[in-house]
């Protein structure tokens, strides 16, 4: 179920401070960056399909400048090529580019979040058509009136709890911290079931770094 901003703090609100309103002043100033706090955290530990987008483009040179918002990429970018079959262009690190042929078909990213990231793309074609799979960055929460970009929106409401009460030194803090925690695993959990259709789950290294498709 969709959450407002507004409605999450007055949920935890409702906890913290025995008032099912919202906050006011600094409370309400700190509890908003906890609640963007919470979303980031979220999407750093797990790349899930709510910041999934896919871009196509008809590309006019070897550099693409990526979308706004751009993270990293999902799948290895695919290019239609003159027989209308898609072919796959793996990314690599820019440094790897040394060690490769000027026929090797792959791409590397260029840039930060600041200035905006580029993709360098080797023996492309001309005025080929790009399909991108990538991660955005949550857009976050700008009002009260936003509405929570993740599936669980309970899950933000126990992080602020927590970390106000961290702040509090409340003996609350570990039990609420750990309903943050069972939530954000159940929330990738859910996220992980591949769809009837087939399993298109990639599960990377370690245990807070998954593919979620």
């Amino acid at each position: 179920m969709s959450r407002t901003l507004s409605q999450i703090l007055t949920d935890a609100n409702a906890y913290l401070d025995l008032e099912a309103a919202e906050p006011t002043g600094t409370e309400l100033t700190t509890r908003k960056n906890y609640a963007n706090q919470a979303v980031n955290e979220a999407a750093d530990i797990a790349q899930f399909p709510e910041f999934k987008k896919t871009y196509e483009v008809r590309a006019t040179s070897a550099t693409l400048t990526l979308p706004s918002g751009f993270r990293e990429f999902m799948t290895a970018p695919r290019l239609l090529n003159s027989s209308l079959t898609w072919e796959d262009y793996p990314e690599i690190r820019p440094e790897e580019r040394y060690g490769k042929t000027s026929t090797d078909k792959y791409c590397y990213v260029l840039g930060n979040p600041n200035e905006g990231y580029t993709a360098v793309f080797n023996n492309i074609s001309s005025t080929a058509t790009l399909s991108l799979t990538y991660q955005r960055y949550p857009s976050g929460f700008a009002t009260l009136t936003d509405v929570c970009e993740l599936s669980d929106p309970q899950y933000v409401v126990a992080k602020i709890e927590s970390l106000v009460l961290q702040s509090r030194r409340d003996e609350r803090f570990p039990l609420k911290d750990a309903e943050a925690e069972r939530r954000l695993r159940n929330m990738v959990g859910r996220k992980s079931k591949p769809p009837t259709g087939g399993d298109n789950i990639i599960k990377r290294v370690g245990i807070s770094n998954y593919v979620l498709e």
